[in-house]
């Protein structure tokens, strides 16, 4: 079982870290190393001293170079005691802070991020700002000339209609009779709006932090630790005590911290109570705050619930939403109906979505050729070609577009509420579709057209706080922030951990990943130490 290196026994090694992982009692431990299977405990805990250090010096060395992004989220964790007391009977809940770093790649310099002064002297925090470099008033539509919409010459369709043609497309050939799946490997994927080159990020975990960031206050502690990890601290201190030499002077940089809608509005609340002190340590001027996209996707999916679940008049219909979740999900009605959380709803709509896409290819090949379903269609053995015509003429026809409002201006008794509510329902399953799908390929210019068109529904469900955050995010980073931190923010809002293609991955989904480890890694401690 050894290896060939007689100083060097890996798999022993190996072994004996799993075993620590899992909490396995010292003396089995000790008793496999007598065996040779496993080395000893103590050897283990030299070992886990070695990769805590070993963290510790990756962590400085990426903050020193003051080319490196944080995100941190909160982290509660039950500690329930074995032997409870009346002082302490219903303390056992912490509130935890756990943080991550990364490198920033795609070219990002340190004359990218030596811009401080200059967002300060436009901030309108500043007191004493120059009014000519303030940025001057935008609207929602400004964002609409971000990527203006190239219609393509020969279908005439837009990114987001050849988009909805080719899932349309994909879920034909991929959920539909068995002749068409001949052309799933055909199907070419949508031309991107903006890639963002596919290079591997490292991704490195923080120690966790006693801190509650629930409050103001908390997230100043916690930002204040996260860049302590990473070997940063107040120029001023560094300079008066000689605290660490090797501490870089940040007072020139910004930082890109990425958190959720809480974390911003307490950190926008901070530097908006602290824009009167002196340095710009003290007033977090060098914090850039990056909203997350899987909180914002979370968002969106509770978005379509208020709109076709939650209210009682949706779901009286029999073309409703709520009756797919009948016929897919029958023992879960009522769970759909009250809380079902994001997994359930993001399930829900790739099974019901693809459902009805599948019933408008029923429904268009049955006017169009008089076919009695899809297996009829699939007899006339259509090209590939074929089945492209008539995807972009679905997306013309059964999403809704500037054809809806003709619609609903017609007079009561000509209109077809159930035909309505179809294209808008296919509408935002698309829309949704279409967000998750440019996250997982790190197309970052498709990610902020669907940020753009997902606003004003997440202000007409009553989610003014995403809405108006999403678009100041947007302005700040399109009209008032300098080159160099436009193309560093935008390109790391999704990190790529494994350099494979469609494996992007935001942010913040990462943070919630490590928590759930660290959660995994001490409910085996308590269960096996108490």
């Amino acid at each position: 079982m050894n290896g060939w290196n007689q100083k060097s026994n890996a798999l022993q090694s190996f072994l004996g870290l799993f075993l620590q992982s899992t909490h396995t009692p010292y003396q089995v431990i000790d008793t496999l190393a007598q065996l040779g299977i496993s080395v000893s405990a103590d050897t283990i805990s030299m070992v886990v001293h070695s990769l805590s250090k070993e963290s510790h010096n990756s962590l400085e060395r990426l903050g020193w170079s003051l080319l490196a992004a944080y995100a941190y989220d909160n982290f509660d964790v039950d500690l329930k005691s074995n032997v409870p007391t009346v002082e302490k009977s219903n303390d056992s809940l912490k509130h935890l802070t756990l943080g991550l770093m990364f490198p920033l790649v795609h070219g990002v310099t340190l004359n990218d991020l030596k811009c401080s002064e200059e967002l300060w002297r436009k901030s309108a925090l500043n007191l004493q700002a120059d009014e000519p470099n303030s940025p001057s008033k935008l609207a929602w539509w400004d964002l609409l000339k971000l990527h203006p919409k190239q219609l393509d010459p020969d279908s005439r369709l837009s990114h987001h209609d050849r988009f909805n043609s080719w899932l349309f497309l994909v879920d034909l050939c991929t959920s539909g009779p068995e002749y068409f799946r001949q052309f799933r490997s055909m199907i070419q994927d949508p031309q991107p709006i903006e890639q963002i080159p596919t290079v591997k990020t490292p991704i490195y975990a923080a120690h966790a932090m006693d801190i509650n960031n629930s409050t103001v206050s908390g997230n100043i502690q916690a930002v204040i630790e996260l860049l302590a990890q990473g070997g940063i601290a107040d120029p001023t201190t560094v300079l008066e005590e000689s605290v660490d030499s090797d501490s870089p002077d940040i007072s020139e940089y910004v930082i890109l911290v990425h958190g959720d809608l809480g974390t911003g509005e307490r950190l926008q609340a901070t530097q908006l109570c602290r824009s009167i002190e002196c340095t710009s340590w003290n007033r977090l001027q060098h914090i850039i705050f990056i909203p997350s996209l899987f909180h914002l996707k979370m968002a969106c999916a509770d978005a379509l619930w208020r709109c076709f679940i939650s209210p009682m008049a949706a779901r009286e219909d029999e073309t409703s939403l709520m009756h797919n979740v009948a016929q897919l999900c029958p023992k879960e009605t009522g769970i759909y109906t009250t809380k079902p959380g994001f997994r359930r709803i993001h399930k829900l709509v790739g099974h019901a979505g693809t459902c009805r896409r599948l019933d408008c290819w029923r429904v268009h090949t049955a006017k169009k050729g008089r076919y009695n379903g899809l297996e009829d269609f699939a007899s006339s053995k259509p090209t590939l070609d074929d089945l492209q015509t008539m995807a972009n003429e679905i997306c013309r026809t059964y999403v809704a577009n500037h054809q809806l409002d003709r619609m609903c201006r017609k007079h009561e008794s000509e209109r077809n509420l159930q035909f309505e509510n179809a294209l808008l329902l296919n509408k935002y399953f698309l829309l949704y579709e279409e967000l998750s799908y440019a996250m997982n390929s790190g197309d970052i210019g498709r990610v902020e057209t669907c940020i753009v068109s997902w606003i004003p529904i997440l202000k007409a469900i009553g989610k003014h706080k995403y809405a108006s955050h999403m678009t100041n995010f947007l302005f700040n980073v399109h009209f008032v922030y300098p080159l160099g931190v436009w193309h560093g923010v935008r390109y790391h809002m999704l990190i790529n951990p494994t350099s494979r293609p469609r494996k992007w991955r935001a942010v913040d989904w990462c943070v919630e990943l490590n928590n759930l480890f660290t959660k995994v890694i001490i409910f085996m401690f308590l269960k096996y130490n108490l």
